[in-house]
């Protein structure tokens, strides 16, 4: 009977035991599996934070590069700002100097300006003075010629007057004279005339510069009309261009000048010799040459040909060439002279219309 209580009292306390260590063993394996979950976590936990670590390694890496870049770029600024400072050092004290130039050039300036002032009063000064010395000088210069053109025109007209005096005291002291004696005289006074008239006409010429008459004229007709009218001596020979032009100009003027041209052209050549006419069409104007087989012209006279008043002859008023050019450049051409053979260029613009028919021809 004392035995049984005691078995019962084992049999509960195992029972217990069994108890407690069940349920110790489930929870030492909720434990363990606690502790697997954990262990799973802190694996994964544990990977995560390599990653990130790593991640954040890079990233660390990377700051410290940029900062390396920044420190670098700051102390190139820094550099850089040292440059510059120094470099505003530099250009304060050139404004300075520039400034201290530029007062000094504005003082100048103001000299040269004031000086410039100066000098446009003395100019306009001087000007004033040279216009009304050139006024003089003109006047003076035109008195001269006047004084001039009359004294030849005066000691010209001497020599014609003389004949014709003679001539009349001759006809007056013989009344009964015979008819060819008279023509012979009268041929002379006819010829003293035509002299005055001529020498002037080149000076009413001269001093007066009428205007053109315009008309549409043969070249070659105007050669005939002047060969015409000329007293050309048996030793004189005339060769006119082959070829024809029609110009539109004042016939009567360019007549003169051809005649002028040739008769200087005969006398050189002391009534013996050729007078050469060429002729060249330009198709917006004509070239004439005139060439005589004469001496030629003296190197000193070539130059003064034109000028009004100059002569190489004994008689003649000296306003011949003049008249010719000043005609010639009229109607818009040029005349020039060269020597030796003496050889007179003449250069005309047609000047004919599109719409106008050239048929008029020189009287």
């Amino acid at each position: 009977m004392g035995q049984q209580p005691v078995d019962s009292e084992k049999k509960s306390l195992v029972e217990d035991l069994s108890l407690l260590t069940s349920r110790a063993f489930k929870e030492l394996d909720a434990t363990k599996s606690e502790l697997l979950e954990k262990e799973k976590l802190l694996n994964h936990l544990s990977f995560e934070s390599l990653e990130k670590i790593k991640e954040l390694s890079k990233i660390n890496h990377d700051l410290q590069d940029k900062v390396g870049f920044l420190l670098d770029l700051s102390a190139s600024m820094n550099k850089k700002n040292d440059e510059l400072v120094k470099s505003n050092k530099e250009l304060e004290q050139q404004k300075f100097h520039y400034n201290k130039m530029t007062s000094e050039l504005r003082q100048k300036l103001d000299k040269v300006i004031s000086e410039e002032r100066e000098l446009s009063l003395q100019r306009d000064f001087l000007a004033k003075q040279v216009d009304e010395k050139t006024q003089d000088l003109i006047k003076s210069a035109k008195f001269t010629v006047i004084g001039e053109l009359a004294a030849r025109l005066a000691h010209d007209l001497r020599n014609p007057l003389s004949i014709v005096k003679n001539t009349m005291d001759i006809m007056r002291a013989k009344p009964n004279m015979k008819v060819e004696e008279r023509l012979q005289h009268f041929t002379r006074f006819d010829r003293a005339v035509q002299r005055m008239a001529h020498q002037i006409d080149d000076v009413l010429n001269f001093v007066k510069r009428s205007d053109l008459t315009m008309q549409t004229a043969s070249v070659q007709a105007m050669l005939d009309s002047v060969i015409v009218g000329l007293m050309i001596p048996a030793g004189i020979r005339i060769i006119k261009p082959d070829s024809d032009a029609q110009i539109r100009c004042d016939s009567r003027k360019l007549e003169a000048v051809f005649s002028n041209i040739i008769i200087n052209a005969i006398q050189a050549m002391e009534d013996s010799g050729d007078v050469i006419i060429r002729m060249v069409d330009l198709n917006s104007g004509v070239q004439l040459e005139f060439e005589d087989t004469g001496p030629g012209i003296s190197a000193d006279a070539l130059p003064k040909i034109f000028d009004p008043l100059f002569t190489t002859k004994q008689t003649g008023t000296g306003l011949g060439l003049s008249i010719c050019k000043s005609i010639v450049e009229q109607h818009g051409g040029t005349i020039s002279v060269r020597s030796k053979p003496t050889v007179f260029t003449i250069r005309l613009p047609k000047n004919i219309p599109k719409y106008e028919v050239p048929s008029i021809r020189a009287s």
